[in-house]
């Protein structure tokens, strides 16, 4: 048998201590590791934000973009792995669509065996994807393609805003999300699901509300014994303050979480936006046995450049990093289109 103190140490750093609080209470916790750059920079305060990435954190999110959306993105993690990630978003007249898929590599890893004697190399791989159904109401037939004001709108300029007179009142939307986790360590597999379910409540005066519940079922099993998922209760909200002329707009978000092997804490995220071209973010999180507790991010939206007749609405470049203290800094740059 095997004993591959390298990858044993994987496990240690990304699938238990370092996202856990109790070692080997869940399973596949790398699911917990953040990925996208908007999120990272805001410190994972997205519960009760609008985008691509919502089906990270709250699928209920997705049932109010009324355009298509495509997220990519790179994390330069810790010790040299790396981590990919893709998300989509579909609007059509009766449910919106979401779909992601992220994985995590640790490359070539010495593995030893028993006699601690070297037996070359050996690899892990982390995959995580799934895909989302959500629906918002009131539902209104002229809005696709355009962005309600009564949301907390995203810079994009190509993207014509509601122009119809309607009432100030709410917005709500649901939203499931089936995921799937696929691990393998050397020569040992595990695969299993799971689901999120997810509620927006958007109030007058751009005052927006999300819950969701994550990884309800599932657990993991690599022949020893089984982990549960570690299941994910997030609640928060966002709010925005526009300048005069709209020069600058600051949102202000706050994400309770609570993990079933840790305390609840608490993340709080400020993205200020500027001539809605360039994006400034900054993160804190109450979270502890991570490091730092700051994040910062920048962002710039290039749709300005872009004519009125292109396909893509809008394309913008991201950038987020996460401080893990002694272990190091993660880096993450991604890009976004709108069509």
């Amino acid at each position: 048998m095997k004993k591959l103190y390298a990858i044993h140490l994987f496990i240690f750093l990304v699938n238990v201590n370092l996202l856990a609080k109790n070692s080997g209470e869940t399973g596949a916790n790398f699911i917990k590791i953040p990925v996208a750059p908007i999120p990272t920079g805001l410190s994972e305060a997205y519960t009760a934000m609008i985008g691509p990435d919502s089906i990270l954190y709250n699928p209920g999110s997705l049932g109010l973009i009324s355009y298509n959306t495509i997220s990519f993105a790179h994390n330069s993690y810790l010790l040299s792995m790396n981590q990919e990630y893709l998300s989509s978003n579909l609007y059509t007249d009766y449910f919106n669509i979401g779909c992601f898929f992220s994985t995590i590599s640790s490359g070539k890893i010495k593995a030893y065996d028993e006699n601690d004697i070297d037996i070359g190399n050996t690899s892990s791989q982390h995959r995580y994807y799934g895909f989302s159904l959500s629906k918002g109401w009131p539902h209104f037939e002229n809005d696709k393609g355009k962005m309600d004001t009564m949301l907390i709108s995203n810079s994009w300029t190509k993207i014509p805003m509601v122009k119809e007179y309607r009432p100030k009142v709410y917005r709500f939307s649901l939203g499931f999300a089936m995921k799937f986790i696929d691990e393998s360590l050397d020569t040992v597999k595990s695969k299993t699901s799971t689901y999120d379910l997810g509620a927006m409540l958007v109030l007058p005066n751009h005052w927006q509300l999300g819950l969701s519940m994550q990884n309800i079922s599932g657990s993991q099993n690599f022949g020893y014994s089984d982990a549960k998922i570690p299941q994910t209760i997030r609640f928060g909200f966002a709010k925005d303050f526009h300048s005069d002329k709209e020069l600058m707009v600051f949102i202000f978000s706050a994400d309770m979480v609570k993990y079933s092997d840790y305390s609840s804490f608490v993340n709080l995220g400020t993205n200020v936006d500027i001539l809605k071209m360039f994006q400034l973010r900054f993160g804190y999180r109450t979270k502890k046995d991570e490091g730092s507790k700051i994040s910062a991010g920048l962002g710039m939206n290039f749709d300005k450049l872009s004519s009125k007749e292109s396909f893509f609405k809008g394309m913008r470049l991201d950038y987020g990093f996460y401080d893990y203290g002694v272990l190091g800094i993660t880096h993450k740059i991604g890009i976004q289109l709108i069509w």
